[in-house]
């Protein structure tokens, strides 16, 4: 017989019950003197007592792994013959790790750790970037991030000729490429209106209508044959001009207003009017296009030397005027980013701000130049665009546009600031040519000063600045486009007059020597064409 180790006592019997024990009914076949060999024998998992002393049923709390030992053959005596085992539970099973779920949470947690991670350099580097940004020497437009306003006070691009290359690379204070001020793109402008282009807001249609009653004639300000300009106040209560463009179908008009919009966002200097936002959507039926410019409160140059604001302009204000729009005219042809062909250049297109600083404004026939100088599109004569009484000859007979061009029609404008009159001067029935009339009388020196001034300037004008204002007018309004000074030349000669006397700059010496000898190469090539 096998020896069991003794069975605890009822009170650990009593002690040891739980929830997950089994607790079982069993019968003997001999009951009495066998209670001590059944209890050693047959419970070794259990806690087994007799019901009753001397009876054959007993009553076992087991264990959840073990159960009381049932004999096989009836005739056993040392084990019990049947167990009926009730309120237990089996064994719990081991639970398996997922080592999968593991895993993935492994990985999102790495993910998590990575772009954070990310995030931060992103941060790092933008804040460095902005700071070595602000140590620059000097920061040209094509940056639409900077701030502010940085003003070159002249030109050196006769004696400084440079590839573009090279001067992108190795621009300093020491050569002051480009005259005028270079005003740097504003903070961007987030409105829950629009979307960016750029630096520049887009607006709702809505608010533009608000901004000008409803584009009501008494806030039109300008009119031109492609467009209306209007005078609106923005939410803000800053004062703009919306230019709302005529309806132009075919399809490729939203890539074409596109175009200009994306063009006027690259343009920033303090001598070329802003472009502050735009709008593009229907309205109706209607295609709703609009421009959103920084108002100019003195109008135009045009309306000004009519006189309609009632004051005559002083002869200091009229060159500051003109260099002013000859530092604009030289950005967008030296400059800007691309380079810009304007082919619409006149007084009416210069504006005028609260301090009579000139502007130059509507780029809508602007083309960009290639790197020959070239447009970026031919023109022809049949597609010619512009303003009669501006065109070049070699513009309006052959439909050749150049940098020059535009030269040609700002020596109109000087024509009209040194003598007041419109570029075509009608009288009794009669129109004459502000440039025909002009020519002959800036051959002679004497009629420089005599016959050409504005009357209503009563002689207050040193008459030094008047020849030289003249004999620039004669240059730029020369027929060979070749013998025309450049923008920059321009603007180093009306720096020579300038009112402010301590922003004077001397004539180069060579100057009047290199334009005498185009205008001899000019009349042997036209001498040689004849022969």
């Amino acid at each position: 017989m096998r020896s069991c180790p003794l069975a605890p006592n009822e009170d650990e019997f009593s002690n040891s019950s739980g929830s997950n024990k089994w607790t079982c009914t069993c019968s003997s076949l001999h009951p009495g003197k066998q209670s001590d060999v059944l209890k050693s024998n047959c419970s070794r998992s259990c806690n087994c007592s007799p019901v009753q002393p001397n009876g054959d049923r007993w009553k076992c709390l087991c264990d959840s792994d073990g159960f009381p030992k049932v004999a096989v053959d009836n005739r056993d005596t040392t084990c019990f013959t049947a167990c009926n085992c009730t309120a237990g539970s089996f064994p719990e099973a081991p639970v398996r790790k997922n080592y999968a779920n593991r895993v993935v949470v492994i990985v999102l947690l790495l993910c998590v750790i990575l772009t954070t991670l990310a995030f931060l350099a992103s941060l790092t580097c933008y804040f460095y970037q902005k700071d070595k940004c602000r140590k620059c020497p000097i920061q040209l437009s094509t940056f639409s991030s900077d701030k502010g306003t940085s003003c070159n006070s002249a030109t050196n691009l006769i004696s400084n000729k440079t590839s573009s290359a090279e001067t992108k690379a190795n621009i300093s204070f020491a050569t002051k490429p480009i005259a005028g001020c270079f005003q740097k793109a504003s903070i961007l402008c987030w409105r829950k209106t629009g979307n960016m282009l750029g630096t520049i807001c887009q607006f709702a249609y809505s608010e533009l209508e608000n901004a000008t009653n409803k584009f009501s004639n008494s806030n039109l300000i300008g009119l031109g044959g492609s467009s209306y300009v209007y005078r609106g106040q923005l939410k803000d209560g800053r004062i703009v001009a919306v230019k709302r463009l005529k309806i132009q179908g075919g399809p490729d008009a939203d890539s074409i207003f596109s175009t200009e919009v994306e063009l006027l966002s690259r343009l920033h200097h303090c001598h070329v009017v802003p472009l502050l936002g735009y709008c593009s959507e229907f309205s109706g039926k209607r295609a709703e296009r609009l421009l959103v410019f920084e108002y100019m409160p003195n109008g135009n140059l045009r309306d000004c030397l009519d006189g309609i604001s009632g004051e005559t302009m002083s002869w200091e204000t009229r060159i500051a005027i003109a260099i002013g729009a000859a530092r604009g005219l030289e950005y967008l042809h030296e400059a800007a980013a691309p380079r810009i062909l304007h082919r619409d250049v006149k007084s009416s297109n210069i504006l005028l701000d609260k301090n009579w600083r000139a502007k130059i404004t509507d780029l809508g026939m602007a083309k960009r130049l290639r790197a020959d100088g070239l447009p970026s599109c031919s023109s022809s004569p049949a597609r010619m665009q512009g303003t009669f009484g501006y065109f070049a000859p070699e513009y309006a007979i052959v439909g050749k546009a150049s940098p020059m061009s535009d030269v040609f029609s700002f020596g109109v404008v000087l024509l009209e600031l040194i003598t007041g009159r419109q570029p075509i001067h009608k009288s009794k029935n009669k129109e004459e040519s502000l440039v025909i009339w002009a020519t002959p009388r800036l051959q002679d020196s004497k009629r420089v000063t005599s016959e050409l001034p504005d009357t209503r300037l009563k002689g207050n004008f040193p008459e030094e600045e008047m020849q030289i204002m003249a004999y620039l007018a004669k240059e730029c309004l020369l027929l060979d486009p070749d013998a025309r000074p450049t923008m920059s030349e321009v603007v180093q000669i009306l720096s020579t007059i300038a009112p402010d006397k301590s922003k004077r700059r001397n004539i180069p010496v060579n100057f009047y020597q290199r334009n005498t000898c185009q205008v001899h190469r000019s009349q042997q090539r036209a001498r040689g064409h004849q022969a």
